[in-house]
């Protein structure tokens, strides 16, 4: 019996699943509502890199290609990867682009009956002939709205899929009292570099965060205005631990992060990155 999976989102976990659901002898649909594969990788800083060694950031079967040499691939060698990794699994054909999942109601066994189940799906396995999922998909071009009905549904959404996370600040506080422009770290991602480039160029600015988006976007901010020490980076918490870990800039410098950090803590670029950033 034919079995017909949806896999909501084509990032490296949604790529994955589709793999495996192939190699089983089901049928996937992988539901992507941007135009490309990626996921967090399809819209990165320019300067952006793997931050974990490309040996241990890599698919079990699928090793990166001898020609990307760096330890730490960029962004656009890491989108490379996996499209290869698509088209050699087969799995890009059943990728539908601009596809947004609007909504997934189950059609099968009551709320109460299921609440009484010890085991998956009341019996352990993974399909059940009772359930079905009904899932309604929209194309983000045409907004024409199909429906579909599926025995499995997959998540692969990611912690990071297209929704900032904005602080709340209280009433007057925020960021309409403040005379310059606020965006998100996604916002400038989503930028071509040229128009990123043009955006912090010749700006005194401030980067509210401390892990790796902050450190990418701090860097691009540097590459854009020379030596001019205009950039600030910093966050407020009560406690705060940062482990070591190494923090790669470009192909050539790297810096350590480690510290407990109490309170406020404002740190200059000039006093984490490398000196030859900023001054040349």
């Amino acid at each position: 019996m034919e079995r017909k999976v949806a896999i909501v989102g084509a990032g490296i976990s949604g790529l994955l699943a589709c793999k495996y659901t192939l190699s089983r002898g089901y049928i996937p649909i992988v539901f992507e509502a941007e135009s490309v594969l990626g996921g967090v990788w399809a819209k990165t800083t320019e300067t952006t890199r793997v931050q974990s060694k490309k040996t241990i950031y890599q698919f079990s079967d699928f090793p990166w290609p001898d020609c990307v040499t760096n330890d730490h691939p960029t962004s656009k060698e890491t989108i490379n990867y996996l499209h290869s990794y698509a088209l050699d699994f087969d799995v890009l054909r059943h990728i539908k682009f601009n596809c947004k999942v609007l909504s997934m109601t189950y059609e099968g066994a009551s709320e109460d009956e299921m609440h009484a189940w010890s085991l998956w799906g009341g019996t352990g396995e993974p399909f059940n002939s009772r359930g079905k999922w009904n899932v309604v998909v929209q194309d983000t071009k045409s907004l024409s709205i199909e429906d579909y009905q599926f025995d499995f549904v997959i998540l692969c959404v990611g912690r990071f899929s297209g929704i900032p996370n904005m602080p709340e600040f209280p009433q007057g506080k925020g960021p309409e009292v403040f005379k310059g422009q606020v965006i998100h770290s996604m916002d400038y991602s989503k930028m071509d570099d040229a128009e990123a480039a043009a955006l912090v160029k010749g700006k005194r600015i401030a980067v509210v965060g401390l892990r790796k988006s902050a450190m990418d976007i701090a860097l691009e901010c540097a590459n854009a205005n020379g030596a001019q020490p205009h950039i600030l980076t910093g966050l407020k918490l009560s406690s705060l631990c940062i482990p070591s870990t190494t923090v790669f800039l470009n192909e050539f410098n790297t810096f350590t992060v480690a510290a407990t950090i109490n309170k406020m803590c404002m740190l200059t670029i000039e006093q984490c990155i490398l000196r030859r950033t900023l001054s040349g």
